[in-house]
Formats: structure tokens, C-alpha cells, sequence
């Protein structure tokens, strides 16, 4: 059974602001009693602001460049290219993490998927796409009871996400459970989601 993917985030906002955030000039360096000191302060300052400033035009290019190639499923060369942003990135990333996972499990390597899925976690446990995209890796895998950890992980971070209760739907009926695959359904049918009402109508009473 296919499980529903989670849309691919293409917005890098938020990590731009990331890097622009350390771009904070240090203090130190232009703290002096001459101009001299003053003025090689701020060179030095302004060159790491350039640096940094480069670095995250190179960061988001690559990561870009991933996101092009991951929707034209070349995942291996996606692969390439996330590996670089990560290596340009001003902190670990878990959308890069998150995103790498994915390209690695569309190449059937899951370990590797739950590795990166695990890593974007580390950075923030209460990325819920992390635990959603583990969970799609796990069910691939065959780990459906981990697969339904992972959901219900999501669904405690954001009660309103259709597509964990569909999800943990399909996998519980995987594993015989079609009490529990009934409730999920009707869950994500009452969030308004028209295929957990089909499947509502044609698994359940």
C-alpha cells in the first residue's frame, strides 16, 4: 500500500534568516583608542560579513538546485547537492537533512532515509516531518509498529494533520488492525480528507 508523501517545502525563509542572523559584527573588533584600530575592525568585520553573505548564496543555490533535481526524481545527483548546502549551511539544517532522507529513500536505501530523518531531529524533535517521512521510510522497511509511533508522533505535534491519521490508517491495516485503521480514517475524513472517506465507506461499518 502507497502512503500519502508530505509536500516538499521549497521556501528557504527561514534558513536565510538563519545565516543573516550571524552575521552580527563583533564588537571586539571595532572597539579601540585609534582611528587605526577602528578601521581594521570594520575591514575585518566587513570581510567575515562578505564571507558569511557568500556563503549563503552558494547555500542557497545548491539547496535549490536538490530541490529541482529531487522533482525530476534524479535523487542520486539531489543527493550531491544536498550534501553540499549541508557542507555551506551556518547550522545543520533539518530540512536539508529531512529532504536528503527522502531522495535516499526514493532510492530504496531506508536505513540511510531513517539515518538523515533521525538527524533532523536531533536538531528539532518537534519537526513533525521529520517523524513523517521516518515514518514512511519505517513502513517501507516493514517496521509498521515503528511506522505508527511516528505518526502519532506528527498527530500529537499537530492534531489537525489529515495526512498522519490517513497514513496511520493504511499502516494499521497493514497489521490487521482495522478497528484502529476505521478510527483514523473517520479522523482524517472529519479534517476533511475525501480519500479517508472513501476508504471509510468501503473498509468500515
Amino acid at each position: 500500500m502507497k502512503l500519502r508523501n508530505t509536500a516538499i517545502a521549497l521556501g528557504i525563509g527561514a534558513v536565510t534568516a538563519t545565516g543573516l542572523s550571524l552575521l552580527k559584527v563583533n564588537k571586539d573588533l571595532i572597539v579601540g583608542s585609534t582611528a587605526v584600530v577602528v578601521g581594521a575592525g570594520l575591514m575585518i568585520a566587513l570581510k567575515d560579513k562578505n564571507d558569511l553573505n557568500l556563503k549563503a548564496s552558494n547555500y542557497e543555490y545548491f539547496f535549490n538546485r536538490a530541490q529541482d533535481k529531487f522533482e525530476l526524481a534524479d535523487y542520486k545527483e539531489a543527493i550531491i547537492d544536498y550534501n553540499k548546502a549541508l557542507e555551506l549551511s551556518p547550522t545543520e539544517i533539518c530540512l536539508v537533512y529531512s529532504m536528503r532522507g527522502n531522495a535516499k529513500r526514493n532510492l530504496g536505501d531506508f536505513d540511510g532515509a531513517i539515518s538523515d530523518q533521525n538527524k533532523a531531529l536531533d536538531f528539532d524533535p518537534l519537526y513533525a516531518d521529520g517523524y513523517f517521512n521516518r515514518g514512511i521510510a519505517k513502513f517501507k522497511k516493514g517496521d509498521f509498529y515503528g511506522a505508527i509511533q511516528d505518526y502519532s508522533q506528527v498527530i500529537k505535534i499537530n492534531p489537525k494533520d489529515s495526512d498522519a491519521f490517513f497514513n496511520r490508517a493504511n499502516v494499521k491495516k497493514e497489521i490487521r488492525d482495522m478497528q484502529g485503521a476505521c478510527e483514523d480514517w473517520r479522523q482524517a475524513a472529519d479534517l476533511g480528507d475525501d480519500d479517508a472517506t472513501k476508504f471509510l465507506s468501503e473498509n468500515c461499518k
